[in-house]
């Protein structure tokens, strides 16, 4: 019997399955889940904007904006079931005979060719992440009052999807012998994890200053740290 769709799960299966001694879906699976569900919160966002909406230019703008939420979102979810499968393609190579030197070989080819997929995997999910933080960055001016804290829940969903599909790259990165894919990782990986980094905190300081608004001064948090002390 085929294994079911992660999208098809409900919650609580779902998350039966994350806390089950089986290896997956572990931790590549659930950053892709992340950002999925921040990707739902972006289309609710825009879906709130949308009922304010009265000028027709404005109506079409937010409709293409939801479009791209929703593709995000399912695509997020394929990612969470690719990685799935890419994780027991690893298991299935380390299973392999090496009783002879031949079959170690060819156990040590399987598994390098299953790392390659391993770690474009989460590379994938964490490219995603930041074109919902791109997403993100352009929702943010037509964001409703009332929506700022599901933005900014939107964002650290986003960011975090990216931080977390990240460590698993480089958990799988660790394994890969030296060839030109690994070096372009390694620079794809690096590049990534800066531009998200930017990304998040430009979008979450605005948004934060004024949910925080209400807080003694000297007490709000910053995305700097925390405050110093006196």
């Amino acid at each position: 019997m085929p294994n079911p769709k992660i999208r098809d799960l409900t919650l609580s299966r779902f998350l039966d399955a994350v806390a089950s001694d089986e290896p997956v879906p572990g931790g590549g699976a659930v950053a892709a889940v992340a950002g999925a569900v921040g990707s739902a919160l972006l289309q609710m966002v825009i879906s709130l904007a949308l009922r304010r909406a009265k000028d027709p230019g404005a109506v079409s703008c937010l409709t293409s904006l939801h479009g791209r939420a929703d593709a995000l979102r399912l695509r997020f979810l394929d990612l969470a079931d690719d990685d799935v499968a890419a994780y027991r393609a690893v298991g299935e190579a380390l299973a392999l005979p090496r009783s002879t030197s031949a079959e170690k070989a060819d156990r040590s080819a399987a598994l390098q060719r299953a790392l390659v997929g391993a770690a474009a995997i989460p590379l994938a999910t964490a490219k995603l992440a930041a074109d919902a933080l791109a997403l993100a960055s352009e929702v943010a001016p037509l964001c409703p009052q009332v929506a700022r804290s599901d933005l900014v829940t939107a964002v650290q969903l986003a960011g975090a999807a990216a931080e977390a599909a990240l460590a698993n790259v480089d958990a799988n990165a660790l394994s890969l012998g030296e060839s030109t894919f690994r070096h372009e990782l390694a620079r794809s990986r690096t590049e990534l994890a800066t531009a998200v980094r930017t990304r998040t905190v430009a979008l979450l300081e605005p948004l934060e200053r004024g949910l925080t608004e209400w807080l003694p001064p000297g007490t709000a948090p910053s995305q700097n740290g925390p405050p110093r002390a006196s």
